[in-house]
């Protein structure tokens, strides 16, 4: 089995991850000074805006896998599996294009979710995608630290 390290975040990733991310922990500490106080407005909002960053921090890739007949993505939240056998082709993406975020997590911390419709995405670097397309027509994006290295394997790999 051989195992790829998740790409790390291009450039307009971190940006938006550190711009959300400090909002997201600055305006619930600076609501306990609002005038007049509302300490249950501010410990809610502390709450759900803190969940949203251990949320979308869990949908990062955690491993990326390749076994003899299998891609493995994972994250905290699960496992996805992909059959080599249900692949009907796959390609290095490098052109980021105007992508429609449908359901999902769009730009913190990565991208993760159903992306142009169906597509479901786990993508930290969009500059170094890569597609699979599967017989279904479902289609899947991840973000290999080593698309090229990923690519031959999985063609070889599927040669086999």
């Amino acid at each position: 089995m051989n195992e790829f390290k998740t790409a790390s975040m291009d450039g307009t990733t971190k940006m938006i991850t550190i711009v959300i991310v400090l909002f997201l922990i600055i305006f619930p500490i600076l609501s306990f000074s609002f005038d007049p106080p509302k300490p249950i407005i501010s410990i809610t909002s502390m709450i759900l805006m803190y969940g949203v960053i251990i949320i979308s921090y869990c949908f990062v890739p955690k491993r990326i896998a390749l076994s003899d007949n299998q891609v493995l993505i994972k994250n905290l939240y699960g496992s996805v599996i992909i059959n080599l056998s249900d692949i009907q082709s796959f390609g290095k993406i490098e052109k980021t294009g105007l992508n429609l975020r449908t359901f999902g997590v769009g730009g913190l911390f990565g991208y993760f979710g159903y992306f142009n419709g169906g597509d479901v995405w786990y993508v930290t670097n969009t500059h170094k995608k890569v597609k699979i397309i599967l017989n279904s027509g479902k289609v899947y994006m991840i973000s290999p630290e080593s698309p090229d290295d990923f690519l031959t394997h999985l063609k070889q790999r599927m040669e086999e």
